[in-house]
Parts: C-alpha cells; structure tokens; sequence
C-alpha cells in the first residue's frame, strides 16, 4: 500500500467483507503497531466472523456493541493513588522541565489550604530523558463530582506556576469487580 489512507480504507473493506461493525469493537478502539500487517492479518479470515474471533484475548465479560461491558480491572496509577476502589478524580498537571521538584508539594500543600479535596500525588516516571516537562498527577478524594473536579480545573487553569495536561480519570469510571 502506498498510503496510510489506503491502508485505512482497506481496513474499512476488510470489516465490511467480514460482517464486523467498527461501532461494535468491545473497547472502542485499536492500538495496532503495523497496520498493513494488521490488514493481511483480517485478508487470512472468511466471513462470517466476530470481534472475537479476530481478537481472542478481549476479556470474556466485554460485549460486542455494549459499551457499558468494556471495563478493565482498577489499578492505582502509583502508591499516592487509591490503593482500592472506590477511587477519585485523577488530573495530569506539568512544569518546564527544569522546574525545582518541590513544585508538586507545593501545588498540592496551596490546594489543600485552598479547600481542595485533595488524596495525594505523584510523579509519572518518563524515560525519555529529552520529554520537555516535569509531569506528575494530583489525585483527588473518593465520591469527588463532577462539578467539585470541573471547579478545580478551573482554580488549576488560573494558576500561572502549572500546566494542566489532561484528565485521565474522572474518578466516575466502572471497573470490573475483583473477585
């Protein structure tokens, strides 16, 4: 193939000729490292065949097109998270790169005087020695809601000192139960 366009169309026809529903893939997405190989991999299958079959290691309780299925176990992002469930708001802030490591204690010591539910932070461990920022992530408390974090954001957003990055839990996610 010449393009990743094509390739992407091709993808699209190889789901298409096999009866799979792109809307219906348990987990909403793929991460997939080559896709030409991707492609030749669906070209060995004959219709009719499912998420499954092209995919044997989705976990057993995830449903082709029943999103609320597609849950993975909880894992706390380092020892400043939730050890267990129930969890809370996770929220990836950063610095330059050349940013005093004290930074994080402070934000989170001017947080908690602020009235900030604060749980604790960390960190994110980046191997990438020339990665441009000093990241870290501010966990807030359990049962925190969505306005209560959207409120925070906003008093994050107002503060000159840091930067915020995302939000990767909003800490109202379900998780599969341990058992």
């Amino acid at each position: 193939m010449s393009s990743d366009d094509e390739v992407m169309r091709a993808i699209g026809s190889e789901f298409q000729r096999l009866g799979l529903r792109a809307n219906e893939l348990p987990g909403g997405g793929l991460a997939v490292q080559d896709w030409e190989a991707f492609l030749r991999f669906l070209q060995t299958f004959e219709p009719p065949v499912t998420w499954r079959d092209v995919f044997p290691d989705l976990p057993s309780h995830w449903l082709p097109g029943r999103p609320e299925t597609w849950t993975t176990r909880y894992r706390p992002l380092g020892p400043y998270d939730h050890q267990s469930l129930p969890t809370g708001p996770a929220i990836h802030v950063e610095w330059p790169r050349t940013t005093d490591p004290s930074c994080l204690d402070g934000l989170i010591g001017a947080a908690r005087a602020a009235g900030w539910p604060v749980y604790g932070g960390g960190f994110v461990d980046i191997n990438d020695p020339d990665w441009p920022t000093l990241d870290a992530i501010i966990v807030l408390d359990a049962g925190t809601v969505d306005a209560r974090l959207d409120d925070f954001l906003e008093w994050l957003d107002q503060r000159s000192d840091v930067s915020l990055a995302a939000v990767p839990r909003r800490g109202n996610e379900q998780y599969v139960p341990d058992f």
